[in-house]
Order: structure tokens, then C-alpha cells, then sequence
């Protein structure tokens, strides 16, 4: 029975990962997802200083597809600048 709450636990979170990706246009609104597979964690930073520029290039480059690198470094380029 646990493993039936763990599931239902984790299409929570994967719709509403889902929901947040379209929401900022990581992925198209009217995409249909194919599969969905367990994230890793692939780089952790803390405390940045306000004004250094993160190059998500240098950290995810070999990981993850170039264009979803520079829609990621495009939003993190905003992060902390009024709009």
C-alpha cells in the first residue's frame, strides 16, 4: 500500500512539475509529454554574488540539449533585474 500513496505522491509532483514548465515556457502549452523519468540534480551553487553572471553553458552543457540551456540561461539572466 505505501508504494500506491509514493505514486500517487509523485504524479502530484510531476503534473505540477509539468504545469510550472509550460507555465514559463520551458515547454509549449499545448505539448503532449511522451514520458516523464526521475530527475537528478546536476550542479549545486550557493550564495552567488548578486552581480556574477551564471553561465548555465559551463554547468549543464553536457547534460542537457543546448536549447533548453538557453531558454534556462535566458530566464536565470533576469533573475534579480526590474522588469
Amino acid at each position: 500500500m505505501p508504494q500506491q500513496g509514493r505514486s500517487k505522491e509523485g504524479a502530484y509532483f510531476t503534473n505540477e512539475a509539468i504545469r510550472q514548465a509550460q507555465t514559463t515556457h520551458l515547454i509549449p502549452q499545448g505539448a503532449s509529454i511522451q514520458k516523464v523519468q526521475e530527475g537528478i540534480e546536476l550542479a549545486a551553487l550557493e550564495s552567488i554574488p548578486g552581480d556574477q553572471r551564471i553561465n548555465l553553458f559551463d554547468i549543464l552543457g553536457e547534460h542537457v540539449p543546448p536549447e533548453v540551456v538557453n531558454n534556462l540561461q535566458a530566464q536565470v539572466d533576469q533573475v534579480g533585474k526590474s522588469r
